[in-house]
């Protein structure tokens, strides 16, 4: 349907070994759903409004290596979305000579959304494009290609809490890291987690908005949901909010011919959105082996921009 072979399987895999529908499937049937729960979270001036803010107050540090001899700079915008958050990167640089906006995404029609919204800002920017299910592989082959000459400077970009809704942050702070080069730069928009927190975020996500999209895959290969067997949880232990759907009747999903049954009672995970704390997070970094470079919260301590680069491995 919307999927290829390949993405069936692994939803297959991940529904009836877990019960679980993968977060990053829904972008591909549900990028509508995703493009209204950002613009609602623009509108409202909530969790990534917040965001925005910060990164605005952070460009001077992150971009202070960018000199005159400086011709080229790659903006490299994993889970671009619509393209939007990037906006104010590519209005800060706009006195570079070549900007070289690309888009990451799993989702096609995410990718011609980002190009779109670009475009309509930046007539004349050029664009490179990335089908990727980052999550699974570095695109060091595509990053090189873009790179080979002179005086050109990488900045990849995780913004809109796309690390915290990762599978495996370490898994996919690793890819990344092996698609870089020692003088790249990766910025990461991320929320975090504090003692007030918590009820902000759990509001953010009992959205009809939000509940359209994740569930979007589920119900584009054929399963009735309901919005009343959504229910969103705040996991303290683990700092991440955790959405299933808690099946009212008995329920049965057909993946690539191969049926998948579930009972009255049961939970589907939907997705779980880490928030880390900031020492979390630093650690994670550590441990993949980035070195921090810059890292700012906002006031009210729920968004941090943090800005790393590779380092190379030391024997303790």
């Amino acid at each position: 349907m919307y999927l290829t072979k390949n993405q069936e399987l692994e939803l297959l895999s991940a529904l009836d070994s877990r019960g679980e529908s993968p977060l990053k499937f829904a972008y591909i049937p549900g990028y509508k759903e995703w493009i209204n729960v950002a613009q609602k979270s623009r509108e409202e001036h909530s969790i990534q409004f917040e965001e925005d803010l910060l990164k605005i107050e952070s460009f001077p540090f992150i971009f202070r290596e960018i000199t005159d001899q400086i011709k080229t700079v790659n903006i490299i915008d994993f889970g671009c979305g619509d393209g939007v958050p990037i906006l104010p990167v590519i209005n800060y640089l706009k006195t570079v000579p070549n900007i070289r906006y690309i888009p990451v995404d799993i989702s096609e029609n995410m990718i011609l959304e980002a190009k779109k919204t670009l475009k309509n800002k930046f007539p004349k920017i050029e664009i490179v494009s990335i089908i990727s299910d980052f999550e699974k592989g570095e695109i060091l082959e595509d990053i090189f290609q873009l790179t080979k000459s002179t005086n050109t400077r990488n900045y990849f970009f995780l913004l809109g809490n796309t690390l915290g809704n990762s599978n495996n942050t370490e898994k996919f702070l690793s890819n990344l890291k092996l698609s870089m080069f020692s003088e790249d730069s990766l910025i990461i928009g991320n929320q975090i987690a504090n003692l007030f927190a918590s009820s902000k975020f759990i509001k953010y996500y009992q959205a009809k908005e939000v509940y359209n999209l994740v569930t979007s895959t589920l119900r584009n290969y054929g399963m009735k949901c309901a919005f009343e067997e959504y229910t969103v949880r705040w996991n303290v232990r683990q700092k991440q909010i955790e959405t299933f759907l808690t099946l009212r009747e008995d329920k049965k999903i057909t993946i690539a011919s191969y049926p998948v049954s579930f009972e009255k009672g049961e939970e589907i995970l939907l997705f779980t959105s880490k928030k880390f704390g900031e020492e979390n997070l630093a650690e994670e970094l550590n441990n993949v082996g980035f070195r921090i470079d810059f890292f700012a919260t906002n006031k009210k301590k729920n968004t941090c921009i943090a800005s790393v680069t590779p380092t190379r491995y030391k024997s303790e």
